[in-house]
């Protein structure tokens, strides 16, 4: 499997670099997580390092920053990684932070989105895998805090993307809206995270949420997790990403608590998935989460 990792890492450093939108924190941080997994080879990681040292870009939107934040944890530059990823959570705590939505359109000023703090979660884990850090602590326990307390719906039984400033509930769209590939990664990160903590409690939260958003979001006729929830109906949409990412969630789920369900449902989405090819950087966060510990770390750089 480590062979299949660096192949698929491989195309997904030479897709980044091909990329005509130029640098940018968020291809930076994207291609610093895929070189990740290339290390033992010394042309990426001296590839790596170049990234790494001109990657400082303070006009970056936070998901930049924290995708950035994600490819410097997995490099092992903690220091830096820590830096960021606490100045994005101050950012998103402004009253006019504005986010970004899954297709890239400015959110309602002040809004808090899911898929920041699913990035924060999961960078702020695995750091604190390597060393303890208060701040760090602190800024996932308000992660997780916040997921379980205020974007999860409970009419909906789903994980809403965004909630205002004040965590209070949207009207209308906002109010109702579940975008699957967020609400996959901040279970993932979640679960994660009671795996580091070991709380047993977390996990099994964890576990019952995606369970609940799996069955919900699975198209009962063609198969597939359907992308977005809102208005009281599933979109057709089903992208290759989404797949990955949900075969991503079971496979960290089943690794956690692995039982009947698990098994099946995870084998039910990878069957679907394979007819839904999806980029290499999304094909190779599903097979990493498929065949290695999340928490896998390199050496510490500072």
């Amino acid at each position: 499997m480590k062979k299949q990792i660096a192949e698929v890492a491989a195309k997904s450093v030479e897709v980044l670099l091909a990329d005509n939108a130029g640098t940018s924190a968020l291809r930076d941080g994207q291609l610093l997580w895929s070189l990740s997994h290339l290390w033992d080879q010394p042309r990426y990681r001296r590839q790596a390092e170049q990234v790494a040292e001109g990657s400082e870009r303070a006009e970056a939107a936070v998901r930049g920053s924290l995708a950035l934040a994600e490819g410097l944890a997995a490099c092992g530059y903690w220091e830096r990684a820590r830096t960021l990823v606490l100045q994005s959570l101050a950012r998103c705590d402004a009253a006019d932070y504005v986010g970004e939505s899954p297709e890239g359109q400015p959110m309602p000023k002040g809004a808090r989105c899911l898929d920041d703090w699913a990035q924060v979660l999961s960078v702020c884990t695995r750091l604190l895998h390597v060393r303890a850090d208060r701040e760090l602590q602190i800024a996932a326990a308000r992660a997780v805090a916040a997921i379980l307390n205020y974007h999860y719906h409970p009419d909906l039984g789903g994980l809403l993307f965004a909630v205002r400033g004040d965590f209070f509930h949207f009207d209308e769209y906002w109010g109702t809206c579940v975008y699957s590939e967020a609400a996959l990664a901040v279970l993932t990160a979640m679960l994660d995270e009671a795996g580091r903590r070991g709380e047993t409690h977390l996990c099994a939260l964890a576990g019952r949420y995606l369970r609940q958003h799996v069955e919900a979001a699975w198209d009962p006729i063609e198969g597939g997790i359907r992308r977005e929830y809102s208005a009281d109906v599933w979109s057709a949409e089903k992208p290759g990403a989404v797949q990955a990412a949900a075969v991503g969630a079971l496979a960290t789920l089943h690794r956690y608590q692995g039982g009947d369900w698990e098994a099946e449902w995870l084998e039910r989405v990878r069957d679907y998935r394979r007819k839904c090819p999806a980029d290499p950087l999304a094909e190779l966060r599903c097979l990493v989460r498929c065949t290695r510990e999340p928490d896998e770390k390199l050496d510490i750089v500072n």
